[in-house]
C-alpha cells in the first residue's frame, strides 16, 4: 500500500524547482490585499503623535509671519560700521518700531520685529556702545540676521502629506501655523488569535505538556500604537469549527486578523480551512527565509488576514517584515521594505545557502569605515528568546552566502527603529 504524502507549499517549491518567494514578494502580495480603511476623525495637534494624516495640510499663513530678528544687538539704519545713533529699544511681542532713518540704530532682542528702514541687525557681541552711539566692529552685510517673513513657508505651503505619520516635527510645525486640530484615519482595528491546544495564559491551571503562550503578549507590545485599537481574541483550541466561527465573527468588524500558530498543513493546523469555512480566500506561502519561512495571508469579508508561524522568533520576524507594511498599506501610508544598515562581521560562522537568515545580533564595535560590527547570538532556532532580550537588533546574511568572516557584508536591523522604542 502506497503512503500518501500531504505537501505543503515549500515542498512543492522544492519538487517544482520554483523559487521561494523573497520578502519583497510576500510584501508586495500583502498589500495587494489591501485597500486604504474609511473614515476619519480630527484630533487635537498635540494628541496627534503616531497617528496618520487624512489628508494634505496647508498653510495659511507664512513662516515667519513677520520680518524679525535673530539675534540680540542692534539693527542698524545703512551700512558700514558707523557709530549709530541709538534711538530706542524693542523686544519680542511689541509692535514693530517706526521708521530708521539713515546713520539710526535700535536695540533690538531676539524675536523683536525690525523696524521699516533696517539694513542688517548686528550681534551685540559685535559692538562697541559709548553713550547713545554703537559702533560695529566689522561692515555689516546687507540683512544679515534678519529672519524673513516667508522665508521657511509661503502660504499654500503643503505642511504634512496625506499618509504621512505624525510625529512630533510634524506637530510643530502646525503649531507654529496656528492649527489647532488635525484630520487623522480612524485607528486600525486589528484582533490576535492563538491557536494552540497546549497554551495557556499566565494564571490559569497548567496540564502535562501545556506551555505559555508567548505570541499574543508579543504582538500586543508590538502593535501597542496610538494609530491602533486591539481586540484581544485570546486562545482558541484546535479545532476547526471553533477557529472558524471565531474569524468569522472578529471580521466583522476588524480591519486586520492576526493570528499565530497553525500556518503549516498538519493535521491540527486548522487555519488554512478554518478560513475557507467562514467564505475567505487565502493562500499559504513560503518566503525564502529563516526563521520564518511559512506565512499565510488573505482576506475574510471585509478583513485582511496575516497567519504568522508558532515559533516566537519566527513569529517576531514576519510580523516586522511583513506584517508593518501591510499595517501601513491599510492606513494609506506609504510601504517600504523595513530599513536596515549596512554591517561587518565580528564572527566566523559555516551555514547552508538557499534562504535569506535572520538572527539576534549584538553592536560589538564600529569598523574603520564607520559601520557597526555585529555579533550573533545564541544558537540557531525559532523558538529560543534569550537571545533577542540581549539583542541590538537582528542581522541578516544574504541567500547565496554560505560562509561568514569576521569582516564580511552583513545587514542590521536596529530595534530602536523596527519596534519604534
Amino acid at each position: 500500500m502506497s503512503e500518501t504524502v500531504q505537501r505543503d507549499c515549500c515542498s512543492a517549491a522544492a519538487d517544482t524547482k520554483k523559487p521561494l518567494a523573497t520578502i519583497e514578494q510576500t510584501i508586495e502580495r500583502a498589500i495587494g490585499l489591501c485597500a486604504t480603511i474609511e473614515g476619519t476623525e480630527v484630533v487635537p495637534v498635540t494628541q496627534a503623535v503616531g497617528r496618520t494624516a487624512a489628508f494634505d495640510v496647508i498653510s495659511y499663513l507664512e513662516l515667519p509671519l513677520r520680518d524679525h530678528s535673530a539675534v540680540d544687538g542692534y539693527a542698524l539704519g545703512g551700512t558700514g560700521t558707523g557709530p549709530f545713533r541709538i534711538v530706542g529699544r524693542t523686544t519680542a511681542g511689541e509692535t514693530a518700531a517706526k521708521r530708521l532713518s539713515s546713520g539710526q540704530a535700535l536695540r533690538i532682542m531676539t524675536g523683536a520685529p525690525v523696524p521699516p528702514g533696517t539694513e542688517a541687525v548686528v550681534m551685540q557681541e559685535h559692538v562697541t556702545v559709548s553713550g547713545d552711539q554703537v559702533t560695529a566692529g566689522f561692515s555689516v552685510p546687507a540683512g544679515d540676521n534678519i529672519r524673513c517673513r516667508g522665508e521657511d513657508v509661503s502660504s499654500m505651503d503643503t505642511l504634512v502629506r496625506a499618509g504621512a505619520r505624525i510625529d512630533p516635527r510634524h506637530v510643530a510645525i502646525l503649531a507654529a501655523s496656528g492649527y489647532q486640530g488635525l484630520e487623522v484615519r480612524r485607528k486600525l482595528r486589528v484582533a490576535l488569535l492563538s491557536t494552540g491546544n497546549e497554551l495557556r495564559d499566565p494564571g490559569v491551571g497548567m496540564g502535562p505538556g501545556s506551555i505559555f503562550d508567548t505570541n499574543r503578549p508579543m504582538l500586543q507590545a508590538l502593535l501597542a500604537e496610538e494609530r491602533i485599537d486591539i481586540t484581544d481574541l485570546g486562545i482558541k483550541p484546535d479545532k476547526r469549527d471553533v477557529i472558524s466561527d471565531c474569524l468569522a465573527e472578529a471580521a466583522r468588524h476588524h480591519d486586520l486578523i492576526i493570528t499565530s500558530g497553525g500556518v503549516s498543513v498538519g493535521e491540527e493546523d486548522h487555519i488554512k480551512p478554518a478560513i475557507l469555512d467562514a467564505g475567505g480566500h487565502i493562500e499559504s506561502w513560503c518566503m525564502a527565509i529563516k526563521p520564518g519561512k511559512p506565512i499565510t495571508l488573505g482576506r475574510l469579508d471585509k478583513a485582511v488576514f496575516l497567519g504568522l508561524p508558532g515559533n516566537p522568533l519566527a513569529c517576531f520576524v514576519d510580523f516586522l517584515l511583513v506584517g508593518r507594511p501591510l499595517m501601513d498599506s491599510l492606513e494609506g501610508r506609504p510601504t517600504a521594505f523595513p530599513s536596515a544598515r549596512n554591517a561587518r562581521a565580528g564572527f566566523s560562522w559555516e551555514r547552508r545557502p538557499g534562504r535569506r537568515e535572520f538572527f539576534p545580533a549584538t553592536v560589538v564595535g564600529v569598523s574603520d569605515e564607520g559601520l557597526p560590527v555585529i555579533e550573533k547570538i545564541g544558537r540557531a532556532g525559532s523558538a529560543r528568546l534569550m537571545p533577542l532580550i540581549e539583542a541590538d537588533g537582528l542581522g541578516a546574511v544574504d541567500s547565496t552566502c554560505g560562509s561568514v568572516e569576521p569582516g564580511s557584508g552583513l545587514q542590521f536591523f536596529p530595534f530602536k527603529s523596527q519596534m519604534k522604542l
